[in-house]
């Protein structure tokens, strides 16, 4: 076997690899590329990025990339090898009728038949693709042309023999970004050494990035014919081959990972015909350093999402490695997004407030079993709740979310009685509002929830809750901007950027100040980072709770349709932590991953749509994809 691949098929079959470093295999046989596929795609949950069938001696062979995938979210890929070219079209129709579109579509032939391996995602962010299997080589130009022209993008492309060997075909994926320009281009197939070389060498001087080198040999005919797509350069180095065999594959691979770059495209093809086929490759490395890797990512997020202004930050091992602005604050005055740039974290303010919570029961002042309400209770003086079993919320359902009632539904507290203060709101609620469930029986996130321990923090210290907070949280982890926000655009306070609202929603139309403790705080990401990397339970920055405390703090409630849901943090059990926040003109997210990582992220607006435009899912993949793309950090500053 040519590739390194003995010890990664034993782990991918029966030990766990090490996650979060990419996999790539070739010269696979069908039993050796199942093997594989189980471990990585099935067993291990990482991604295929990259597949190719070929014919060597009158054999199937394989090779494909696989790549960490987002840990807590589902599986939104298929794959398959093996497909008949007489099968293909039901298992296209099929695939597309169950919402997925093809990534890559590899044709090839082994003895004298033509097969398939493909991949295919679930539709979210791409609203148009096509995607075509059978046109012949001498129309492959008309009909990259004619699809350019209709301002789709071609991300894939191959070339294979049709079944019998009769003649030569092609495959191409396209993807439709209404409104975004990728600016690509090709190199139309041709023979590698005279004019596809001559072409080829112009590229990266007029400021182009290889991203697929496909080699085919075309039917009847000895020679190799090659063809590239490419993107807008975006200073990463890269480095292809054409045409290489299988012993400089494996020297190639091997040099080019010492030098810190990482195998992207394998490009595998049969160079010849049945039993006189041998394996050749085409493949692109990429050394995966943060700054052009992410400004890319970010810059189509934007665009695809119409995001003003974005912010984020990244920590590793405690120390901050990359923190960027990018875009709008202000679109009227044209203010730039900073690292300065305080935007609203909504939700994550929760996770501030549960971090407080501890901080006092780490110094006797309260205890998570603390009753809330009743004449025992931290708030006893705000009223007898009418629903006698409120008396038996403690101060850990409110943390996890399951004191019975009051949910971020339609009903929310939260979002009713706009004059009244937050101890004037929750005497209400008790006299008006009943539980649906026996405390600590059900989960249902409440806002409301946190907005109550606010006001036992007030009670158990005697200090407003914002006070105490910047004093014995923030200061602690060297915040010193952090401050709750305000309810209108004239209330914005100094460096806030301002929230611009998508499909009619209003962002200063909202009591924010009043839910401080739940949604109110306004940071920057680095703020955000200099508190993660103190409370996230790792060695390498003091943290600000004893250890037992952020266990316990991490530790999920079990209650059904929690998701992991644990104290003020989602947990799952790859040991990442994370909080999501949104508000109307604003997401936000805060994520610690069990290696090392903290980050965050911030934008100026919001987009609600359940099928493909959803800014809370674009922006959480987004920090994911940064995370599994980018494998050169700078060595990063203190927090």
């Amino acid at each position: 076997m040519a590739a390194p691949a003995t010890d990664l098929l034993e782990s991918a079959s029966s030990h766990t690899p090490v996650y979060g470093s990419p996999v790539a295999l070739w010269n696979l046989t069908d039993e050796e590329y199942r093997a594989a596929f189980d471990g990585y795609f099935g067993r291990w949950g990482y991604r295929i990025v990259d597949v190719c069938g070929y014919e060597v001696g009158g054999q199937a062979r394989y090779a494909a990339i696989w790549e960490p995938a987002h840990p807590p979210g589902p599986n939104t890929q298929q794959s398959y090898h093996g497909i008949p070219f007489s099968d293909y079209p039901k298992h296209f129709d099929q695939l597309k009728g169950d919402g997925y579109r093809p990534v890559r579509v590899n044709g090839y032939s082994v003895a004298g038949q033509t097969f398939f391996a493909t991949i295919w995602e679930k539709v979210s962010r791409i609203p148009l693709w096509q995607a075509h299997h059978a046109i012949k080589l001498d129309d492959l130009y008309s009909h990259v042309s004619k699809l350019r022209g209709e301002g789709y993008d071609l991300v894939d492309l191959c070339g294979y023999p049709s079944p019998g060997l009769a003649e030569t075909l092609c495959a191409t994926v396209w993807e439709g970004w209404p409104g975004y320009d990728l600016s690509w281009w090709w190199i139309k197939p041709q023979v590698g050494e005279i004019n596809y070389q001559a072409q080829f060498d112009r590229m990266p001087k007029a400021h182009w990035r290889p991203v697929r080198v496909i080699g085919f040999s075309p039917v009847s005919a000895k020679y190799r014919m090659y063809a590239t797509i490419w993107v807008n350069a975006d200073g990463r180095p890269w480095a292809t081959r054409h045409g290489i065999d299988s012993r400089t594959m494996d020297n190639e691979v091997a040099q080019k990972k010492r030098e810190g770059y990482r195998l992207v495209s394998i490009g595998g093809f049969s160079a010849g015909h049945g039993r006189d086929a041998v394996p050749a490759f085409c493949p692109i490395w990429e050394k995966r350093e943060a700054g052009p890797v992410i400004s890319g990512l970010v810059a189509r997020f934007m665009q695809y999402y119409e995001v003003p202004g974005l912010s984020l930050a990244i920590a590793k091992d405690g120390r901050l490695v990359y923190a960027q602005g990018f875009g709008l604050a202000d679109r009227t005055s044209r203010e730039r997004v900073t690292t300065s740039t305080l935007f609203r974290i909504a939700s994550i303010s929760k996770t501030i407030t549960a971090v407080a919570v501890m901080k006092l029961a780490s110094e006797g002042k309260l205890s998570p079993i603390d009753l809330v309400f009743g004449k025992s209770g931290h708030l006893k003086d705000l009223g007898t709740p009418e629903d006698s079993r409120a008396e038996k919320i403690i101060v850990l359902h409110l943390l996890q979310h399951s004191a019975g009632g009051w949910a971020n539904d339609e009903q929310d507290p939260m979002y009713t009685n706009p004059s009244l203060n937050q101890n004037e709101l929750i005497s209400w609620v008790l006299k008006n509002r009943s539980l649906d469930n026996a405390p600590g029986t059900k989960f249902a996130y409440s806002n409301f929830g946190y907005c109550v321990l606010g006001r036992v923090i007030e009670k158990a210290t005697g200090k407003p809750y914002d006070a105490y907070v910047k004093e014995n949280i923030l200061a602690p982890c060297g915040i010193t901007g952090m401050q709750i926000a305000g309810n209108t655009q004239a209330d914005r306070r100094p460096g806030e950027a301002i929230y611009y609202g998508q499909a009619g929603e209003n962002p200063y139309g909202t009591q924010v100040a009043r839910m401080d403790a739940h949604g109110g705080w306004l940071a920057t990401a680095v703020d955000l980072m200099r508190f993660a990397v103190r409370v996230d339970g790792f060695p390498t920055k003091p943290d600000i709770l004893d250890r037992d405390l952020i266990t316990y703090m991490t530790k999920p409630s079990g209650l059904y349709d929690s998701n992991g849901y644990a104290s003020g943090w989602s947990t799952n059990t790859a040991g990442t932590w994370w909080h999501l926040g949104n508000l109307l003109g604003t997401e936000a997210v805060l994520v610690r991953t069990a290696d090392g990582f903290c980050w965050a992220a911030l934008i100026n607006t919001r987009r609600r749509d359940p099928v493909h435009q959803n800014t809370e899912t674009g922006l959480d993949n987004l920090m994911w994809a940064i995370r599994n793309q980018v494998d050169i950090w700078p060595p990063g500053q203190d927090l």
